[in-house]
Order: structure tokens, then C-alpha cells, then sequence
């Protein structure tokens, strides 16, 4: 816990932390691969924190004692969300096959109609980095 103590404790206190971080990279005071790759661990164990079923659980045993609420300046709601299954609708099904069919057929066609040979697809570059944790 007292490592988490040293992040922000507050949502008004997330843009200094954001701008005393970004400072500490662009003044040349820390690696910037190094610092990326500490943000991806940290980003890591944050989401498998998150995701334990245990945590989740006890998570939302504190939340129902505050519902509506303001917790240490954040409201607290909680509810229901429903998500959408259309996978028993036949006709959606055979549309989203359709639709991977035609994306793979794109891809081996180099962006191609494979009938016209007009270009269909437009590619935008980006730059990427590939680290392995």
C-alpha cells in the first residue's frame, strides 16, 4: 500500500503527477524506454488487480455501502449493464461471416477489389513499439 501512496490519491491530483512525470522524461532525468516499460508493468499488474474475481467481489461489497455517494471525491454508483447477444440472430451471424470474409479477401488482395482491381482499403501508417514483459 505505501507504494500506491505515492501515486495520486485524488482525480485533481492526476495532472501534476501526469505533468511531474512527463517533466522528469523530457528534462532527460530518466530513460524514457525505461520509463515506458515501468508504465506497461505498472499498467499490468493494475489491470490483473482489477480483474481478480476476489477483488472485484470485495470491491463491490464496499461500493453498495456508498451507493449514490461521494467517496474520497468520487461518486459512487452501482448498477447493472447489459450487453447485447445477437449470436442467436441467424441472419447477424451470416452478415459478420460475410464481413470477415471479405476483410480476409482484402488483406490477400493487398487492399484490392479482387473484381475490379480497384483500391478499396486505405492504410494509415503509424509508428509502433513491440516490447515483450
Amino acid at each position: 500500500m505505501k507504494t500506491l501512496e505515492k501515486l495520486p490519491q485524488k482525480n485533481t491530483e492526476v495532472n501534476q503527477f501526469v505533468n511531474d512525470v512527463i517533466g522528469e522524461i523530457l528534462e532527460g532525468n530518466v530513460n524514457p524506454l525505461e520509463m515506458e516499460i515501468r508504465l506497461r508493468i505498472i499498467e499490468k499488474a493494475v489491470t490483473a488487480i482489477r480483474k481478480d474475481i476476489r477483488v472485484k467481489n470485495v470491491v463491490m461489497e464496499e461500493a453498495d455501502k456508498y451507493h449514490n455517494q461521494d467517496f474520497k471525491g468520487a461518486l459512487i454508483k452501482v448498477g447493472t449493464r447489459k450487453t447485447a447477444d445477437y449470436s442467436a440472430d441467424s441472419q447477424w451471424c451470416m452478415l459478420r461471416a460475410q464481413l470477415k470474409a471479405r476483410e480476409t479477401l482484402l488483406k490477400e488482395c493487398n487492399g484490392s477489389d479482387p473484381d475490379t482491381g480497384e483500391v478499396v482499403v486505405q492504410y494509415k501508417e503509424s509508428e509502433t513499439l513491440n516490447i515483450k514483459l
